[in-house]
């Protein structure tokens, strides 16, 4: 009678790690055991939530609006894959890291093409500032994604 009755524990308590409940569900299990692994999966869950973002995590939210977790990064370094115009003659510039940038703005520096390296910068009042490197010419972008 006791095997039956450990399996279907098990089977709960799997069950609820997985679900990963809130406090208020913990509560109602009747069982100590049961109960406190419940409070100690949900109190894992929350720590993980609330871990800091890693540096890949930061870099790959650069330019996002400031709900990111970008907002340590100051700058990334990428390459250009591919260049396109908009019919408005503005340049979108997909990086190798997977970001997509469109130009502020109607200026033709710098001459970019595809295989150059950039690093785009946090500007003034939140904008984004597009050099070459080794250049110092410079121009706005925004991020599309």
């Amino acid at each position: 009678m006791r095997t039956p009755l450990i399996i279907l524990s098990l089977s709960l308590l799997s069950g609820l790690a997985l679900a990963a409940p809130g406090w208020q569900e913990c509560r109602q299990l009747p069982g100590n055991a049961e109960r406190l692994a419940c409070y100690d999966d949900y109190a894992a869950m929350l720590e993980k939530k609330n871990a800091p973002p890693t540096q890949e995590e930061q870099k790959a939210a650069f330019g996002l609006p400031k709900t990111s977790p970008a907002d340590t990064v100051q700058g990334v370094q990428a390459g250009i894959r591919k260049i396109e115009k908009t019919s408005r003659g503005q340049r979108i510039l997909y990086l190798d890291n997977d970001q997509v940038w469109r130009q502020v703005g109607n200026s033709s520096q710098p001459r970019l093409k595809s295989g150059d390296t950039i690093t785009i910068e946090r500007g003034a009042l939140g904008s984004f500032v597009l050099r070459q490197t080794n250049s110092n010419r410079s121009m706005r972008v925004k991020r599309l994604r």
